[in-house]
């Protein structure tokens, strides 16, 4: 990290550069099978500190001075973007969409369906209750999401309220 520090945030590339290589270099390995995630409250805090703590670099001449102390979210508002684990929680209900939604002949399809109906109660850290919890702030359980789903239009503007709630409630 040393070195994406000294070689790239604090050389002469435009912004708009450093940017693009945020989002092309650094995202997508920090999100590799993302949507696949059971996450904690602390995994969740964890992934939005090491955004905070690389995204200033490319906005630290533009927008941040490095004597300024940042609370949290400060560096999201400045830089017009959510929150890593807000993203997650999206691609984690596209995810469950797009396998709730899939053809009932499908694996896939029914081994989610039988997981649904087989959920055990009180033990938490496995995907199908992370996603129950995200659907929490909606007022969904998992078989009603599960019913949504199945239009995908009304399931699609779902996740784009849940990322629109969780953004502004950040």
């Amino acid at each position: 990290m040393k070195a994406l520090d000294r070689n790239i945030w604090r050389s002469s590339i435009s912004l708009q550069t450093k940017v693009g290589l945020y989002n092309t270099y650094i995202l997508p390995i920090l999100l590799y099978g993302a949507n696949n995630w059971s996450m904690t409250k602390s995994s969740s805090r964890r992934i939005d500190a090491f955004d905070q703590w690389c995204l200033p670099k490319p906005y630290t001449a533009y927008l941040i001075y490095s004597s300024c102390h940042r609370r949290g979210g400060q560096v999201q508002d400045q830089s017009r973007s959510s929150y890593l684990s807000h993203y997650v929680t999206s691609r984690r209900l596209r995810l469950f969409g797009h396998t709730a939604g899939a053809n009932p002949t499908q694996d896939h399809q029914r081994a989610l369906r039988a997981a649904i109906n087989r959920l055990p109660r009180g033990r938490p850290g496995t995907w199908l209750h992370t996603v129950e919890l995200d659907l929490q702030p909606h007022n969904l359980d998992l078989n009603l999401a599960w019913k949504r789903a199945q239009d995908r239009s009304k399931w699609r503007q779902l996740v784009e309220t849940a990322m629109f709630i969780e953004g502004r409630a950040a």
